[in-house]
């Protein structure tokens, strides 16, 4: 027998099969695009048809009610509203759980991950958005903790989710990539250009990072100023919880040079004397696949305390 489990962020969706016994059997990735449904229910159909599937755990970036229903997804408007719950129980009439992106891949931090053995400790994922878990004493801690959303400046730029200075239209995947469109339309020089044949709405944060890596100076800007931004959303973090460690995980974690470096610095800077030097923070070490892995572990919703002892197996050849 075998689970399902999804991971449904702005930019990318990830699919994966994972056995009773913890093995990854395999995760596919794709464009989350303008209709994720579509290829979603597509790949289940597959998926359904060459394995005995027991259920279906699904993490998304977005806020999700105890229903299933899909409240507010940021930067997945599609899913805005949607009874996701329902529409996976009725087609496939398995098991289905569904919960926000962030909180899953927490679990699966804590259960496999940098988190475990940690009394606490905040997930930070870092992509298309940004948002947060919190782990406590042996379970995830039950409210939204909407990360990407608190404030850093009050009179700032508008966020789509209708509030302004969020954190992550400063901080995410998306705010880095919309400053540096910004910034060479003013005019200033940058590689990306030549990217695309010219065409700079194309270029992603990936190729942002791997230009500042090379030397390109408005890349390395627009990474340490987002990078700043996301030490002082991390300092406020620190002050109001301290916890043992801030791990981060998502697609932009894996710019560590320049953009984490940055955020690390900034954030023990301004955390404050007495709690900042308590708590770590450190990358995840399943950036990859800890979103599968989570809406997994939330969907078998087994004692989360006996969790730890379970090791992850490797994938088969």
């Amino acid at each position: 027998m075998y689970y399902i489990g999804i991971d449904i962020g702005g930019t990318y969706i990830k699919i994966g099969i994972i056995s009773t016994d913890w093995e990854t059997i395999k995760i596919c990735k794709f464009p989350t695009g303008n209709n994720p449904m579509e290829k979603i229910i597509e790949e289940i159909d597959s998926i359904c048809n060459e394995f005995k599937i027991k259920g279906i755990g699904v993490g998304i970036a977005g806020l999700v009610d105890k229903e299933g229903n899909v409240i507010k997804a940021a930067n997945i408007p599609f899913l805005n509203k949607f009874p996701l719950k329902k529409e996976l129980e009725n087609r496939y009439n398995m098991n289905v759980k569904i919960e926000n992106d962030a909180t899953v891949a927490t679990v699966a931090e804590a259960l496999f991950g940098q988190g475990k053995g940690s009394f606490s400790f905040i997930l930070l994922t870092l992509g298309t958005g940004i948002g947060g878990g919190f782990w406590f004493d042996g379970e995830i801690a039950q409210f939204p903790l909407e990360v990407g959303h608190m404030s850093i400046n009050y009179q700032g730029k508008f966020c789509n989710c209708g509030n302004t200075g969020c954190l992550e239209v400063y901080a995410s995947a998306r705010a880095i990539k919309d400053n540096l469109i910004e910034r060479v339309e003013n005019g200033e020089e940058s590689y990306i250009k030549k990217l695309y044949e010219g065409n700079i709405y194309r270029a992603t944060s990936e190729d942002i990072y791997k230009a500042a890596m090379e030397g390109d100076h408005l890349c390395r800007s627009v990474l340490k100023e987002a990078g700043k931004a996301l030490g002082a959303g991390i300092a406020n973090l620190i002050n109001i919880f301290g916890p043992e460690k801030i791990i981060l995980t998502g697609g932009l974690s894996k710019a560590i040079n320049i953009y984490l470096e940055t955020a690390i610095q900034e954030a023990k800077k301004r955390a404050m004397i007495g709690i900042a030097e308590s708590v770590s923070i450190t990358q995840s070490s399943l950036v990859d696949k800890g979103g599968v892995l989570g809406a997994v572990a939330i969907l078998i919703n087994e004692n989360l305390k006996q969790f730890p002892d379970r090791k992850l197996k490797e994938p088969k050849n």
